[in-house]
């Protein structure tokens, strides 16, 4: 049902989904909607969870394969995560990020666990980042540029920059901001 609901996102924005239309888009009958979803609001945020699950998949497995690294290799990682995720369906990732409606409180919880994830990655470079009693405001820094920077190479990049030479100078930029 939610791919049902990304090809009509796709096709005709938010105003074209109704659980009527996803039904039939899915192939299944209305009942078969409310069974999982008791309105849109709930369909909205099974959108955004799904992208959640994905953000969590690909960061944490960008974080452990890159453990041992040096803090740019580190950095570059991840921004090639956010890269990896939001290039994969960028149509998608512009509906998510401009339309579709989710709840607050959910990506508060991602954001918090997120900046452990983080925070454990960044503990092997303390020195460098100004100490242990920076590691909480580096680890907060990185996980907000990487995330504002990820999305906005992707989706909002000037059509005479390439994707590349953004990708170094962003992770240039988180870098220098992190180890100032």
């Amino acid at each position: 049902m939610l791919e049902a609901v990304v090809r009509l996102l796709k096709q005709g924005g938010i105003s074209s989904i109704t659980t009527n239309r996803i039904a039939e888009k899915a192939g299944v009958s209305i009942g078969s909607v409310y069974q999982y979803f008791p309105n849109k609001q709930a369909i909205f945020l099974a959108l955004h969870e799904q992208h959640i699950r994905e953000v969590d998949r690909v960061m944490h497995a960008k974080i452990n394969d890159n453990a041992d690294e040096p803090l740019d290799r580190l950095i570059s990682s991840l921004i090639d995560g956010m890269i990896e995720i939001h290039a994969a369906d960028p149509a998608l990732s512009v509906l998510l990020d401009s339309e579709v409606p989710h709840r607050a409180d959910g990506s508060r919880e991602f954001s918090i666990r997120l900046h452990g994830e983080f925070r454990k990655a960044l503990v092997p470079h303390a020195k460098a980042l100004g100490g242990q009693t920076k590691l909480d405001s580096r680890a907060f820094l990185l996980g907000n540029m990487v995330e504002a920077i990820g999305h906005a190479l992707v989706l909002r990049r000037p059509p005479g920059l390439s994707l590349r030479s953004a990708r170094v100078e962003a992770s240039r930029a988180i870098l220098a901001a992190l180890t100032r």
